[in-house]
């Protein structure tokens, strides 16, 4: 399955983001002025800006990218899991056990 045009776009920037030497900092200093560079919806770049890693894995984000951006921006692994486990419905567990 091809990923969306938005799944795209968001891969692309959290990618950059991790991957080229200057970009955390640049984001980290101005977050809008980063996120800017690309061609992002306001929804788009806040789920980015805001950290929100259930939205960002809803919208098809590849999850080693959002692996990445979790580790880069410093999220705390509790925090990154629990958003991941909000979005399961009830019986989506069983294959854990």
């Amino acid at each position: 399955m091809m990923p969306t045009t938005e799944a795209y776009l968001l891969d692309k920037v959290l990618y950059e983001l991790h991957h080229k030497p200057d970009d955390l900092a640049a984001y980290n200093q101005d977050k809008a002025a980063y996120l800017a560079r690309y061609k992002l919806t306001a929804d788009m770049a806040h789920k980015i800006s805001s950290n929100d890693v259930a939205a960002l894995y809803e919208a098809g984000v590849n999850p080693y990218l959002l692996r990445a951006h979790c580790i880069g921006v410093r999220i705390p692994e509790d925090v990154s899991l629990a958003a991941l486990r909000s979005l399961m419905k009830e019986g989506d567990d069983k294959w854990l056990n």
